[in-house]
């Protein structure tokens, strides 16, 4: 689909950049908050998705604050302040009780917006996500590093492109890349079990089976804490699911939403 002008709202630390996409459903549909990946941009990691999914609903899709077309973030990319801002923009936008899916760091941050009761979404997707990202509180050593990611020899390379044009060449590396590695449980998150047991809502968790950075037990523990989760694991398949397999994500995603809207 096409991509239309960008919409900006304003922050405290800078100006989210972020699209408002119609459905072409032909009665008043129900709305979709899709947040990205930590080094993604909106499109990057949902576009594949978009068709299927605006064939049932509005889709609020932003760059979260510091990538893409966005501009200025929170100091040293702080999840819980990243989730304060987005949930203004929702409120901007009158959808602060709308369906809720974030992948990986945006699944983190979409947590913490139901945690810190900032939104009461209508359900909630997290795809190839955590809960924590301490050792100490999962019991799972595996390490955010960029290099362990399994992706294509030219991904640095490729993902510059979603951020430098829009800044300066090498902010990728100076910013986005740099934010990433320096990120830390207090920044990023380190919920408990005993929280996801008061989330109030439907939730659906799609996990590759082979994930590098988030081993199945953490989305399994996940799913038994949680009062109504549905659980896919998705065999052979790495951290970078949303763009292995987005078709899969997509199905999996309008089928819980579906039953959920």
């Amino acid at each position: 689909m096409p991509e239309p002008a960008m919409r900006t709202f304003a922050t405290e630390t800078g100006v989210i950049a972020y699209e408002l996409l119609e459905t072409r459903a032909p009665a008043a549909a129900p709305v979709v908050v899709l947040l990205h990946n930590f080094m993604s941009t909106g499109r990057a990691a949902w576009g594949p998705l978009l068709d299927a999914l605006t064939e049932r609903f509005r889709v609020l899709l932003p760059d979260l604050p510091g990538h893409g077309q966005s501009v200025g973030r929170p100091i040293g990319f702080h999840h819980r302040h990243i989730a304060q801002q987005l949930a203004a923009l929702m409120a901007h936008e009158h959808v602060l009780d709308a369906h809720l899916a974030g992948c990986s760091s945006g699944g983190m941050i979409a947590q913490l917006l139901v945690a810190d009761g900032l939104m009461q979404p209508a359900s909630l997707v997290l795809v190839s996500t955590t809960y924590s990202t301490n050792p100490a509180t999962t019991g799972q050593l595996a390490r955010l590093e960029p290099a362990r990611f399994q992706a294509g020899r030219r991904w640095m390379e490729a993902t510059a492109r979603l951020h430098d044009p829009f800044h300066y060449d090498g902010y990728y590396e100076d910013v986005v890349l740099s934010g990433f590695r320096r990120l830390r449980p207090e920044t990023a998150i380190d919920l408990h079990l005993s929280d996801l047991a008061r989330f109030a809502l439907p939730v659906c968790l799609i996990h590759g089976a082979d994930d590098e950075f988030f081993p199945v037990a953490i989305p399994q523990a996940m799913a038994a804490a949680l009062p109504d989760a549905t659980l896919y694991i998705i065999p052979g398949q790495t951290h970078g699911l949303i763009f292995r397999q987005p078709w899969r994500v997509a199905e999996l995603m309008v089928q819980f939403l579906d039953a959920h809207s």
